[in-house]
Formats: C-alpha cells, sequence, structure tokens
C-alpha cells in the first residue's frame, strides 16, 4: 500500500508538472497594495524564466527520483535561482495549481498540474551613481578652518566624478546599471563607496530615500525670492547627516535627514520670506543642519 503511494507521488505522470504560468505582479507606489495581476510580457527574459524553472524540475534528488512532480518540485531553489539571475525582480512566489481531481479519479496522463509564478519587478525611483571621495586638502597644518570649509564647498559646487550609475528603487537597492541622465526632471543621488557595488546590494538606507523623496515632492512647492519655485538638479549625500542639493538657481540647499524633513522645508520657507531675501543675489547655499537655525552665505 506504502509503495503504490510512494510511486503515485513520485513516478506517476498525474502529478508531474505540464503547465508554468507567469504572471506579473503590480503594486500602488504609495499604499503598497496590489493592482493587478497580467501575464509577463513575451521575449528573452520569459524564456529565461522558463528555462529556469524547466532546468529545476528536470534534476533528481540522489540521481533517481524526478522532481516534476507538484508535491516534490524544488520551489524555493525555483524563486532562489531567478532572484539570483535577475536583480530587477524583488520577490517571486510560486503557487501549487493540483490537478482536476476527476482527471486523478481515472488515472489521466494528462491532469493539468500547473505552478503559478508570480514577480513582483523592483520600481525606480531615480539614479544613483557612485562618485569619488572628496580629495582633502594636502597640508591642513597650513590651511586655516574657514579655508579647509571654503575648499570643502568650492569641491561640492564641481560636477561629481562618476564610477558608475544604476537605477534604484525605494528600498536603497540598486538592480541595473544606468547612464547618467542629468536634469531636473530625473531624481539624481550621488554617494560616494570605496568598495565595489553589486547589484542587488543596499546603497543609500531607506530612511535617507524616503527624505530624499519628501523633499523631491515638496521642495518644487516652496518658492524661491524671485517667485518660481524651487527646481533641483541632484542630491549628494555627504554622510547620515549631511545631505546636499544644488539647484537650478545656482543655490545648494544643505538638509540633515536625522530629524524632521517637514520642520527644515519650513525653515526654509520662513526664511526666504525673510533673511534670505535680502542676501538672494549673491546667495551660495543654504544650511539647514542645525535644528531651529538657518545659516546661509
Amino acid at each position: 500500500m506504502l509503495a503504490g503511494l510512494a510511486y503515485f507521488l513520485i513516478w506517476s505522470p498525474v502529478l508531474w508538472i505540464e503547465k508554468i504560468e507567469f504572471r506579473e505582479e503590480f503594486r500602488d507606489y504609495l499604499s503598497d497594495t496590489v493592482l493587478e495581476l497580467r501575464t509577463v510580457s513575451e521575449g528573452q527574459s520569459l524564456n529565461v524564466l522558463s528555462s529556469i524553472v524547466q532546468n529545476n524540475l528536470e534534476e533528481k534528488f540522489w540521481q533517481f527520483i524526478p522532481q516534476k512532480s507538484i508535491i516534490l518540485a524544488p520551489y524555493d531553489k525555483i524563486e532562489e535561482d531567478i532572484l539570483e539571475s535577475f536583480p530587477e525582480i524583488k520577490t517571486v512566489v510560486v503557487n501549487k495549481k493540483l490537478p482536476r481531481l476527476g482527471a486523478l479519479a481515472s488515472l489521466n496522463k494528462v491532469a493539468g498540474a500547473t505552478i503559478e509564478i508570480i514577480i513582483e519587478k523592483r520600481k525606480s525611483i531615480g539614479i544613483w551613481c557612485q562618485i569619488e571621495e572628496m580629495q582633502s586638502m594636502t597640508d591642513l597644518s597650513t590651511t586655516t578652518p574657514d579655508e579647509v570649509v571654503e575648499s570643502q564647498n568650492q569641491a561640492l559646487k564641481e560636477e561629481p566624478k562618476i564610477k558608475k550609475c544604476f537605477y534604484i528603487d525605494k528600498e536603497g537597492i540598486v538592480f541595473k546599471e544606468s547612464p547618467l541622465i542629468s536634469g531636473s526632471l530625473v531624481l539624481n543621488i550621488f554617494s560616494s563607496k570605496k568598495q565595489l557595488v553589486d547589484l542587488r546590494s543596499e546603497v543609500v538606507s531607506p530612511e535617507i530615500i524616503d527624505f530624499i523623496l519628501t523633499i523631491d515632492k515638496k521642495l518644487p512647492k516652496i518658492k524661491t525670492v524671485t517667485g518660481p519655485s524651487w527646481q533641483i538638479l541632484d542630491f549628494k549625500i555627504i554622510s547620515p547627516e549631511d545631505l546636499r542639493i544644488r539647484t537650478v538657481q545656482g543655490c545648494q540647499i544643505y538638509f540633515n535627514p536625522t530629524y524632521s524633513v517637514d520642520s527644515q522645508l519650513k525653515a526654509l520657507e520662513m526664511a526666504s520670506e525673510k533673511e534670505i531675501k535680502e542676501n538672494w543675489p549673491s546667495l551660495e547655499y543654504i544650511d539647514l543642519r542645525i535644528e531651529g537655525r538657518v545659516y546661509y552665505r
């Protein structure tokens, strides 16, 4: 009896997986709820996905036990191999669809065992670029603190020296190489890292990404002294407490991601109506990094 059951579960074609279905899951960016499922479009990616699944199903335990059965299929390995092959895929879920009861009862060889593979792709929020670290001054013993600060500020005004750029998602994970796309219509984030950057690695913390996205959304709603709203060119992460923004207007704005972004934006808005207004023509930067204070030059 047990031998017959084992044969049925392992070698009987009734339980062999005969169909593989792929679906792509789309989530709402703000609420993170599922909006729809739709079939993955045809193309090279779909062929590679199918090959990954088929290769796993054709493997055998101990060289002789087939893994084609819907009971024994290596689902974890399928998920792992898909994620390894496609850094742009965020999650993989494999659903089993057992054969029809009528087919099982009749021991029909075409029973219709199916697995459905649902993938969710990472959604790019912008481009992250690895830049060369800012060069320190060669002889600090002969320079004053003001000269050091001036040298650093001058370096920050210059165009960053790009090593590599990648698409980045809201979790701060890079998943595909990208060219640098300059301009205020694309969210560009720069930071320096000594080590090589691998796909699927976190290069910016989710907290700083959330901080950046809030600024990207709310800063353009604040008007400058001359009337037009602020327009962002790029973000540069100097440290966890130091985030700097270059604007189309030519003025840099320094933020501190470790405290409330709304309070810093409010301080900027209030200062724009009073102190900054008189110094606008020659304004180089606005520093909001110290809570409750606004510095400018």
